[in-house]
């Protein structure tokens, strides 16, 4: 049995840890033997992968110590996911992330593993916010085998800033498990119910994690504008609080939107969540390939995304959904209000979504091109 050893700085429910979730339970019913090495082990999708019986190494990180105790858990961690690697002896070291890439990158080839592969998420923008991040990622590059991206987005990306040899990228989209959106009109009256909507009620929904790049702050922006028009409509904001719900609270007052707007926080179910909503929209100020998308194209909603990263490609270059610059409120505005004033429109482009989200990104075709990436072997591209 061939073995992947996974490793990611947390578990909590991002893009890139739910796409890895995906990958590791699929390859486990596959015959490869996954194992996981965190750097902050606790988080609401470790069940998923026990559940999968993917072994869990923890690195003993916390991101809440000072910058020196980080420091020293961070080296500490490296030495662990070394012995880890010597031990397990995998024939794939896969490490996601920035921080978990350059700590995989290091370990990985300190330790002799014969395919060490490193992943980029998202555009390289945390590069532009803290510069010491492009000499990590650039040894990250170096020392990886592959580097897997998800867009052709982040691929131009990664290639313009850190001048990486394009054959040494590759590009594996994101894949959305549909089974979980096959919901039903009883559902939709349900959620509607017990979100306090009547059936004729405007629905908008915004899934991300509450951080100043999702473009909420736009989002509000646009929303009174959208209010004028359509005075019953509602706002639903799903996603964990990363700080960003006081200021957000604070702005919607002053807006005079709070009574439109609900905060769901962290949400379990959202393919019926999807499924009560009559438009999603992302906001994003950058987005690598947002999973929140796909996940709202396989639900056949309506959409207005912003015209950044992966999103016009995941939107087949506009013909699945509305496409408007980012830092826009107007722009949004008209957008959202368009697709709740027509009906007709809203759902056809919903089905073309839908249509072209479960021809493209399938959970297999996205384990087919790992499996294929991993029997590869050793790659001397160094």
């Amino acid at each position: 049995m061939r073995k992947v050893l996974f490793t990611i700085g947390s578990l909590g429910l991002g893009g890139a840890e739910s796409q890895m979730v995906l990958l590791m339970r699929e390859l486990s019913v596959r015959d490869w033997q996954c194992e996981l090495f965190v750097l902050e082990a606790q988080g609401p999708l470790r069940a998923a992968i026990e559940a999968a019986g993917v072994p869990i190494h923890e690195g003993g990180y916390q991101s809440g110590a000072s910058r020196w105790r980080r420091a020293g858990q961070l080296a500490r961690a490296l030495h662990r996911l070394w012995v880890l690697a010597r031990r397990v002896r995998p024939d794939v070291l896969h490490a996601f992330l920035p921080l978990t890439s350059f700590l995989g990158a290091v370990a990985g080839r300190a330790a002799g593993v014969p395919l060490v592969l490193t992943s980029r998420r998202a555009l390289g923008t945390h590069q532009d916010r803290h510069p010491v991040w492009k000499s990590f990622d650039r040894i990250a590059n170096s020392l990886s085998h592959r580097v897997t991206v998800n867009s052709r987005a982040v691929a131009e990306d990664t290639v313009a800033r850190d001048a990486i040899r394009r054959d040494k990228l590759v590009l594996i989209p994101n894949g959305i498990d549909f089974s979980r959106f096959d919901t039903s009109a009883s559902t939709r009256s349900a959620i509607r119910e017990q979100l306090g909507l009547g059936p004729h009620d405007p629905a908008i929904v915004a899934v991300g994690n509450l951080l100043a790049y999702k473009g909420h702050d736009d989002l509000f922006g646009a929303l009174p504008a959208v209010l004028e028009r359509h005075p019953r409509a509602r706002l639903f904001l799903a996603g964990e609080d990363r700080g960003l719900e006081p200021h957000l609270r604070r702005l919607a007052t002053s807006l005079g939107i709070l009574p439109a707007t609900v905060f769901l926080g962290r949400r379990n179910d959202i393919p019926d969540l999807l499924a009560a909503m009559d438009v999603f929209v992302l906001p994003s100020h950058e987005e690598g390939f947002s999973n929140a998308l796909l996940e709202a194209m396989a639900s056949g909603l309506g959409i207005v995304a912003t015209d950044v990263g992966g999103n016009r490609e995941a939107l087949d270059e506009g013909a699945c959904g509305l496409l408007v610059p980012a830092h826009d409120p107007v722009a949004l505005a008209t957008a959202v209000s368009r697709l709740l004033s027509d009906e007709d429109e809203r759902a056809a482009l919903g089905r073309r979504a839908r249509d072209s989200v479960r021809a493209r990104y399938t959970v297999s075709a996205m384990v087919n091109a790992h499996l294929a990436l991993y029997r590869q072997g050793s790659i001397d591209v160094a």
